[in-house]
């Protein structure tokens, strides 16, 4: 059995999502509730995997494909060309939107500043994170998720960033109406409202 270290709602809650839809058990254990995580996962980040053999894989891209390849999951193209863009799209997600959203949740809750000249801070890094969003927009114009017909953890991982936005209300974040459909897709299906009901919460959509 697997043991996933989440907060949930956060990057993490994508691992869980995947995992609802690989069909393994595992146990998702919140990072508050471990004695000293620290020692456990030096960054003090999440998400962290166990494996059923003991091994900790931290860094949610890698604990993406470990899983991927090791459940022989459809997920992972064995075509090259659709490998790439599969990575192309996870990369996406875990390197250029996350962080975007990251530098956001500093300025919020972790800089001290005039509240003023915070509230300017996040509406600029706003349009940074509405642009990337408007990335995503385009590439769905004629697609349904976004390595094509099939639901990937992909999708998963745009529709949890996709909630971050009610952390942000005045910022104005700007969701294209194809990201809108894919969040409604998405946050149905059983998989993702598995997971998140594994982590006991509810999905609220940014909209």
């Amino acid at each position: 059995m697997y043991t996933l270290y989440t907060i949930p709602g956060s990057c993490s809650s994508g691992i869980t999502v995947l995992l609802e839809k690989l069909g393994v058990s595992y146990i998702p254990v919140k990072r508050e509730d471990v004695d000293d995580y620290a020692a456990l996962v030096p960054t003090n980040q999440v998400p962290a995997l166990q494996t059923p053999e003991g091994q900790i894989i931290t860094e949610g891209a890698a604990i993406v494909l470990y899983l991927l390849e090791k459940h022989s999951s459809s997920m992972l193209p064995t075509d090259l060309a659709k490998k790439a863009e599969f990575l192309r799209w996870l990369m996406f997600d875990y390197a250029t939107l996350h962080p975007a959203y990251g530098r956001m949740f500093a300025i919020r809750f972790r800089v001290e500043m005039d509240e003023g000249e915070r509230a300017g801070v996040l509406r600029q890094l706003a349009v940074q994170v509405s642009s990337l969003w408007a990335i995503l927009d385009k590439e769905l114009d004629e697609k349904r998720f976004i390595t094509g017909d099939e639901p990937t953890v992909v999708d998963y991982l745009a529709t949890v960033y996709a909630s971050w936005v009610k952390n942000f209300p005045d910022a104005g974040i700007v969701l294209g109406t194809n990201v809108r459909r894919l969040i409604e897709d998405v946050s149905a299906l059983p998989e993702f409202q598995a997971g998140y009901k594994k982590e006991n919460q509810e999905y609220h959509k940014p909209f």
